[in-house]
């Protein structure tokens, strides 16, 4: 018995040996296969991961190099320059003058009755002496920093080398003030009864308190300024930062692969990693603050202003010889782009409408089948008149702003994520045909697809343009995503097939209402706004095959979408708007690049150092001509050493990945609505190629040029002014009459009249 139980207990060792010499082999074969993996990815990625070190470290050395305008304290830098101080500075002198009156103040008033009448007196005299000196030698060393800060240009900052110094000293004297304010406190709180005899307690009080509030406004001004990665590469930076910004907006994160080398990526650059990959490849390198960025932004306005009064891009739109073939004349010419419009703001669904007609959009949502869809009400329920649908918010206020009815509507697809765009399918009864509306950016999935810029390749037989490769194939990554989602859904559900030539429907295809047959050989019109019309263009290099009279009416594409070639052939069939300075038709990386660039040379040339400059273009701004702030030939050295510093790193930087600088253009024939300095618009026929080469446009109102509704009322001021004898209106030209109706009530009705 004794053998068999030795046995046992000897076959279980080597069983248990055996397993975990098979756990060790399978651990090493994962690791194996990890490595593999990660070697497999391809030498290319070992090489931008290179670059990336060697554009580091030359971001490093330059900035132990040169003294680079962002501030640096405490070993890190800082989200301010050392010429931000005069403001803030010129603030507390004035406080701590105030200060420093009031104490000599309650000096001559109560040194006596201090020193004679009361118990501990002393004790208050020599708060009164220290609060003085300390407040006297603070006025003294914010003197001494408002000097510096006001010496030299923006882009000098070897001439405040000392301010760092001096700010040290005045965190120091920070600390003292918090002290002597503490100890201040309560003295008042002892020497109340005597203060109150001398009648100085309330000029001490207004001291102690004021003092407090100073001292709380530091603080908020530290944290501020505060950059909590400074400290990291500028790609780590902009991931941390985006991550707190997912963490807040409550945004899940991505789902885990089978490479732990892979999970550690998604998990530092987090589920916004494209946006901040975005922000970090744009921004690395210029190690400028925000209100360096502002200056920049500012300078730039002014040099934007004169281009756009004095070198307008494009040839005049005059006359109907000028109108885009097939149209015959302008007017048909805006009535269809004004129309066309209402569809992609339609797109967006209850959102966009309510913004555009608060009041009919908040009495939809407020409506009985509203409350009884959200909530369940039975009392609403009954009050409703019709029960056939519950209520959808979106549908209807589609309907609402197309100008449709139910039966016109064939198809929604409200799915959404990153490159899975929302569209809609509906009958145009009025212009016989199917039009296919893509909705444009409008959530966080959105902007992320948005952020895909850098190009990828089309399937040259895809398109049916087998004589093109290469970069000609370029287009946005995420106008590709989100392409190939929709080019899926509508295979998979054959609406288009079965409305426009007649297919026959089968088991996997959609349901269509009994109107869908009235379709058959109608035209196909696809339009969208912002990302949605240049979804709208890339599908349409896939669909004009199938559907010859195929049209495209993009609503202020992306400026990066097609590639130059592929820009020129949808000219056949595309027309695109772009609203005066919109900031999102001209976006792209190309442009990106030039803007930063345009903003170095600008900080360079500036003359002015950046508080001069600031409170110029704040109560000067739009009568400051660029001899005012600018002169090139004047540049400091020290201003034109960081600045080819900084073109010596962009041209690393696009050494390193060169699709940030490849070329992409807006979609089809474009029509510049440009906005004359009376108000009124001036459309002008414009070629890609100049938009794109003339870059960003920095004006006020260059964000808000991009709003659907905004366009869409240009546009419908446009088709009704174009039958007129002058075709420049203002975008507010409506008679009293219909001034008080909503835009989506003029548009709808102006649909209807025609």
């Amino acid at each position: 018995r004794a053998s068999s139980i030795e046995r046992g207990d000897r076959a279980r060792r080597s069983s248990a040996a055996r397993e975990r010499r098979r756990g060790r082999s399978s651990r090493r074969a994962r690791r194996r296969d990890a490595r593999a993996r990660r070697e497999a990815r391809g030498a290319s990625d070992a090489r931008i991961t290179r670059s990336e070190r060697r554009l580091r470290g030359s971001d490093a050395g330059r900035s132990r190099a040169r003294g680079m305008p962002a501030i640096r304290l405490f070993g890190r830098h800082w989200l301010l320059s050392s010429d931000d101080l005069p403001l803030p500075m010129a603030g507390l002198m004035t406080v701590h003058t105030l200060w420093c009156v009031i104490i000599l103040v309650v000096y001559e008033r109560a040194h006596r009755t201090l020193r004679q009448n009361c118990a501990g007196g002393e004790h208050a005299m020599a708060w009164f002496y220290a609060t003085f000196s300390c407040y006297f030698v603070a006025l003294c060393v914010e003197a001494i920093l408002l000097h510096l800060s006001l010496r030299g240009r923006i882009l000098e900052p070897e001439k405040r080398r000392l301010v760092p110094y001096f700010l040290y000293a005045h965190l120091f004297l920070l600390s003292v003030d918090i002290a002597f304010t503490i100890l201040g406190t309560v003295v008042d709180a002892e020497l109340s009864a005597c203060m109150d005899r001398a009648r100085v307690r309330g000029m001490v009080l207004s001291i102690i308190i004021g003092n407090f509030i100073v001292i709380g406004v530091h603080f908020c001004g530290i944290m501020l300024m505060f950059s909590m990665f400074g400290h990291l590469p500028s790609d780590q930076k902009w991931y941390k930062i985006f991550n707190i910004i997912a963490t807040v907006l409550c945004i899940r994160r991505r789902e885990r692969t089978e490479d732990p080398e892979v999970d550690r990526q998604l998990a530092e650059q987090g589920t916004l990693g494209h946006v901040a990959n975005c922000f970090a490849e744009v921004f690395q390198g210029a190690d400028v603050v925000p209100s360096d960025i502002a200056a920049g932004m500012g300078l730039l306005a002014i040099q934007h202003r004169h281009m756009i009064e004095n070198e307008p891009l494009g040839k005049p739109l005059a006359t109907d010889s000028d109108a885009l073939a097939p149209y015959k004349s302008l007017n048909a010419m805006y009535e269809d782009a004004a129309h066309y419009s209402r569809w992609a703001l339609a797109a967006y669904g209850w959102a966009l409408f309510a913004w555009a007609d608060p009041r009919s959009g908040i009495g939809m949502a407020c409506s009985s089948e509203a409350c009884m869809s959200c909530c369940g009400c039975r009392k609403c329920l009954r009050k409703s008149q019709d029960h056939r649908d519950p209520h959808d918010l979106n549908r209807e206020a589609l309907k609402k702003c197309a100008g449709i009815a139910s039966d016109d509507l064939f198809y929604v697809s409200m799915a959404n994520g990153i490159g899975e765009p929302p569209y809609f399918i509906a009958r145009d009864v009025r212009r016989k045909a199917v039009v296919l509306s893509v909705r444009g950016t409008l959530s966080i999935a959105d902007c992320v697809t948005d952020s895909m810029y850098k190009p990828c390749m089309l399937n040259a037989d895809a398109i049916h343009e087998p004589g093109l490769q290469g970069s000609d194939l370029h287009v946005h990554s995420g106008v590709f995503r989100a392409t190939n989602f929709i080019l899926s859904d509508l295979n998979a559900n054959r609406i288009l097939e079965q409305t426009i030539l007649g297919e026959q429907p089968s088991a996997e295809s959609a349901p269509l209402p009994s109107s869908a047959v009235d379709c058959r050989d109608w035209d196909l019109v696809l339009t969208g706004h912002s990302l949605g019309a240049g979804v709208a263009a890339a599908l349409s290099l896939h669909l004009r095959k199938k559907f010859p009279n195929l049209k495209v009416w993009c609503i202020e594409p992306p400026g990066g979408v097609l590639s130059p070639k592929l820009s020129n052939i949808t000219k056949a069939w595309t027309y695109s708007t772009v609203h005066h300075c919109d900031l999102f038709c001209r976006l792209s990386g190309p442009v990106l690049l030039k803007l930063r660039s345009d903003m170095m040379d600008s900080l360079t040339n500036a003359k002015l150092n950046k508080f001069s400059l600031m409170m110029r273009m704040t109560f000067n701004g739009t009568k400051l001509q660029i001899s005012d702030v600018l002169d090139p030939e004047s540049a400091a050295s020290e201003s034109t050493a960081l600045r080819e510093d900084f073109r010596t790193f962009s041209r690393a930087q696009v050494d390193s990945t060169p699709m940030m600088a490849a070329p992409l253009h807006p979609p089809g024939q474009l029509i510049h609505l440009l906005r004359l300095p009376n108000g009124s618009y001036a459309p002008r026929l414009v070629e890609a190629h100049e938009l794109m080469d003339r870059g960003m446009m920095i004006q006020y109102g260059f964000f808000a040029d991009h709003f659907p509704d905004k366009v869409a009322a240009v546009l419908s001021d446009l088709a009704a002014g174009s039958t007129e004898a002058s075709q420049s209106i203002t975008s507010m030209g409506t008679s009293t009459a219909d001034s008080t109706r909503t835009l989506v009530d003029r548009l709808v009705n102006r649909q209807t009249s025609q």
